[in-house]
């Protein structure tokens, strides 16, 4: 079925899009302005860089340019390595100019693949890992460092790195090297071990909330997934640039710290792509999922169990796979902007601005562009865009929740018209959703029948619908009256009301005088009206019953089965034969707290049917004493 697009939904994407790009360029300007604003960085050219006329004050000096390795002319830093190759040794050596007053100088070592030694004037000042001419006897480690360079009365210095790689696919010198005072160098230490620090605990908090946010309300694993992802970013912040992990643990292996900042970037790739997929699984495709978590388990458990060099020369493939998924998330989240998803928007702008710094820093390291290191900016504006997608997310879902719980609400107000909540209370029931059939409570109470006397022949007169506002209105008078007296209704007998008092008798007798009450009102309306007068018969007996649910699993109900029942409702027949209101057994009257402020008098001891012992009938003769 092909699916046809207003255009309005392109516009909606475009504009999204186009904030996103907004965004980025900010980011550029932002992390450019301090280069802008400095002066012209001086140039190495054949093996010199000449700082005589430059001036501390106008900032520190990247080593940058032709220095020589081996003797011959090479461009520092570089990603070739040893003459082309990644592996190998060599002998990097510049001659530095200095300007004068240039004491307390010092060196921003960055990281140099993958051992080195630093002289200055033949004298070694620093050294990192054990440099070998080959393999057998190096020792691979890398870390920045600020080296404080002996520089006092000199106006030149001859700097010498002696640098091995036999382990990693980048060699050599391939950062940037910074001279400057050493105030000046270890400001610029510090400003991004405070920014490492940042990222580590931004993103690690947020890994934290989602993957808790999950564990809490498990139904959706979006959150799991994002949480996971972030957990790996974070961990390996701390194993790459600064390597703020070896500041924690410096007697770590070189070879532990490597394998974990490629396992946990392969591992990043497969929890974001179970992210995506369960973000927007009816848009997914299942394939390029299984295939990206696939391939990212792989070059984990590559990482993790094969040689190094297995890491390092499979890194391109995964490159391609993770730019590769990229773009296909880009795909999904476009096509879910299309769809008015909600988060998309956010999506894609994030989504953006990640590929592309990472898409910058891969052709960096690969080729060598001068380009700006935007990596770890990108990684903070994507994970901080998913987050609030993902908190978006919960929002709405918190919005539908309590949509949903108004509406459940609503529901089991209305459930409790058809099913009293006492009922609920009774069969030690806290839900309606708890209750199943032949549930039952043994219990003592008081059985309490009403009937409107004569219905047939007031019915006889109306028509239906006057028949059933008669009795709704009717029925209306003495609901409120049952409860006010701690009783509920059990059932509605069309002309009648069966009821039940938990408590003590004494409610239900002070219930029926009410009723009593209620009645002659009511009738004087009637009879102002030009209506018939209604009268009605009560029926009063305590004693053991049985509450439960009968009938079958589609349809039940709730109902009382008891002789107490029977005996009741015998008793409000009886108020017929004898031509009263209220009659009330001797069982009731037995019962009762406070029999001294109730009028009643002895009628008859009667046999009603399906009992074989006569009960004694009393008739409830006029209001309470008290």
């Amino acid at each position: 079925m092909t699916t046809s697009y207003h255009p309005l939904a392109f516009l909606e994407m475009f504009l999204s899009i186009r904030k996103s790009a907004i965004l980025i360029v900010l980011c550029f300007f932002s992390m450019c302005s301090t280069d802008l604003g400095k002066s012209q960085n001086p140039i190495a050219s054949a093996g010199i860089l000449d700082l005589s006329v430059w001036s501390w004050n106008q900032g520190t000096v990247s080593l940058t340019g032709e220095w020589t390795l081996d003797g011959t002319p090479w461009e520092v830093p570089s990603t070739k390595g040893f003459n082309g190759e990644p592996m190998g040794y060599g002998i990097y050596q510049l001659k530095i100019k200095l300007p004068e007053n240039s004491a307390d100088l010092a060196l921003l070592s960055p990281l140099i693949g993958t051992a080195f030694s630093l002289s200055v004037d033949g004298n070694p000042i620093a050294r990192e890992g054990v440099v070998s001419h080959v393999k057998e006897g190096s020792s691979p480690s890398y870390r920045p460092r600020v080296v404080l360079l002996p520089t006092a009365g000199k106006s030149e210095i001859d700097l010498t790195i002696e640098v091995s790689n036999w382990d990693d696919q980048f060699g050599g010198i391939y950062y940037n090297l910074t001279l400057g005072t050493l105030e000046q160098i270890q400001t610029i230490r510090t400003q991004a071990i405070i920014w490492e620090a940042f990222l580590f605990g931004a993103i690690f908090l947020m890994g934290l909330y989602h993957c808790g946010s999950f564990f809490f309300r498990s139904q959706n694993r979006a959150p799991l997934w994002f949480g996971v992802f972030c957990l790996m970013i974070s961990f390996r912040s701390t194993l790459y640039s600064e390597t703020l992990f070896l500041e924690i643990f410096p007697d770590v292996s070189w070879y532990f710290v490597i394998r974990g900042v490629y396992a946990t970037m392969a591992l990043a790739l497969v929890s974001f792509a179970a992210f995506v997929d369960r973000l927007y699984p009816e848009l997914s495709f299942r394939p390029a999922t299984y295939l990206t978590v696939f391939g990212g388990i792989t070059y984990a458990a590559i990482n993790l169990f094969a040689p190094i060099v297995w890491t390092t020369t499979l890194l391109v493939p995964f490159q391609l796979l993770l730019v590769s998924f990229g773009i296909y998330s880009l795909i999904t989240v476009g096509r879910a902007l299309i769809h008015k998803e909600p988060g998309a928007g956010l999506f894609v702008g994030g989504t953006l601005v990640f590929l592309l710094t990472v898409l910058l820093d891969i052709i960096k390291s690969h080729f060598f562009w001068n380009l700006l290191s935007l990596v770890n900016v990108g990684t903070f504006i994507f994970l901080l865009a998913q987050s609030l997608v993902v908190a978006r997310l919960f929002a709405n879902a918190f919005a539908t929740s309590e949509m949903h719980s108004a509406t459940l609400e609503k529901i089991n107000s209305s459930l409790e018209r058809f099913i009293p909540k006492e009922v609920l209370g009774l069969l030690n029931k806290k839900s309606i959703t708890e209750i199943v059939l032949g549930d039952f409570s043994e219990l003592k109470m008081t059985v309490f029948f009403l009937d409107i006397r004569n219905f047939t022949g007031l019915s006889e007169s109306m028509s239906p619908k006057e028949n059933f506002k008669f009795i709704n209105s009717f029925l209306k008078l003495f609901g409120p009256i049952i409860r006010d007296h701690n009783g509920f209704v059990d059932k509605y007998l069309g002309d009648g009301i069966m009821a039940l008092f938990p408590g003590p008798p004494d409610e239900s007798l002070a219930a029926a005088i009410a009723m009593r009450h209620a009645l002659r009102e009511y009738n004087d309306g009637r009879v102002r009206g030009g209506y018939q007068a209604v009268e009605f018969g009560i029926g009063i007996h305590t004693g053991p019953l049985m509450l439960g649910t009968i009938g079958e699993n589609r349809r039940m109900d709730s109902t009382v089965i008891s002789d107490t029942v029977n005996a009741a409702s015998r008793l409000e027949g009886l108020t017929k034969k004898y031509s009263v209101d209220i009659l009330v057994s001797g069982a009731t009257i037995d019962n009762l707290e406070h029999p001294e402020i109730f009028h009643t008098k002895f009628i008859a001891e009667e046999t009603v049917k399906g009992k074989i012992k006569p009960i004694e009938v009393f008739l409830l003769t006029h209001d309470s004493k008290n």
